[in-house]
């Protein structure tokens, strides 16, 4: 047995597949099936999958060997962690960024990593929160910074680094804020409005639909837009509704023709956070000058 078999195993595990652990350990389909199988054989001890289902899942024995390989994983990483951190990391960090949250990542924060991590090469993609995760616990990416609500969940073997509090707010028209005088409105009264949201995926959007959902009523989607800030510069021309970050909306340069809408029974907090894997590892230091990067900005423009 060694440690490139345990890493299948719990790899398999935690994606689902052999196809996605191989993704994650960037090897072949073929070379994770053979280490999968050269664990099972060197356990001996009866069958740790139950492949009479589709995917396989663990069985009761497997589930207790998972929990013993992730410590001796920890153990090792933590071993690699302190000799790696005596020097620069290098390689390929690949890096996932929500929808709304480039502009934020891309500028100072990643420049502070490149500029003290010169041997780190940065491979930055883009989803919805939602997805990213998905992406952090299948090997896909190395970390995310997502806008993360109560919609969304951190499986096994990851951690959330809260960066910053993030309100999602409803924006209409100033107009129609100014008419409604200081009443708050109901989500009742907005359900027949037409929004403007982002396609499905979007965690805000699943917030609204939910909460519309449990007052039996349909939401009225006059278009999906991708992207905020196409949404504010609609809503100023034609009208509508939306759901946006309320610092984003304070930036937008469209919110002197736009108000936020103090809605009574629906409030959204958020939290911009970065997803990483919970097993220490050698990009470890860059991950943390990003975390304090983006916390210090975050906390900047409060």
């Amino acid at each position: 047995m060694n440690i490139s078999d345990i890493e299948a195993f719990v790899a398999l595990a935690e994606t689902g597949s052999v196809n996605r652990a191989a993704i994650r350990l960037h090897i072949t389909q073929p070379a994770a099936t053979r280490r999968i199988q050269n664990f099972e054989d060197a356990m001996g001890a009866g069958s740790l999958l139950n492949r009479s289902v589709k995917p396989p899942v663990l069985t009761s024995l497997g589930q207790h060997v998972l929990e013993k390989s992730r410590k001796v994983l920890a153990a090792v990483a933590e071993l690699e962690a302190c000799a790696q951190k005596v020097t620069d990391p290098s390689g390929d960090l690949k890096l996932g960024v929500a929808h709304g949250l480039g502009e934020m990542v891309l500028t100072t924060p990643l420049d502070s990593v490149r500029r003290t991590f010169p041997r780190v090469k940065l491979q930055v993609s883009s989803n919805w929160s939602k997805n990213l995760i998905e992406e952090v616990r299948s090997g896909q990416v190395d970390c995310a910074v997502g806008l993360l609500t109560e919609e969304h969940t951190i499986p096994a073997g990851l951690v959330r680094i809260s960066l910053g509090a993030e309100d999602v707010v409803v924006v209409g028209p100033a107009k129609m804020a100014a008419g409604h005088g200081k009443k708050p409105w109901r989500l009742r009264e907005l359900a027949d409005k037409g929004w403007f949201l982002n396609p499905r995926g979007c965690g805000c959007r699943a917030a609204l639909v939910r909460n519309l959902e449990q007052m039996q009523l349909p939401v009225n989607i006059a278009a999906e837009v991708f992207g905020e800030d196409l949404q504010l510069s609609l809503l100023s021309h034609s009208g509508g509704l939306s759901l946006v970050p309320r610092r984003q909306f304070e930036q937008s340069q469209h919110r002197s023709d736009l108000a936020i809408l103090d809605v009574s029974d629906f409030v959204m907090p958020a939290t911009v956070a970065l997803v990483r894997s919970a097993l220490p590892g050698r990009f470890d230091v860059a991950m943390d000058l990003l975390a304090d990067e983006l916390k210090s900005k975050l906390k900047a423009h409060l």
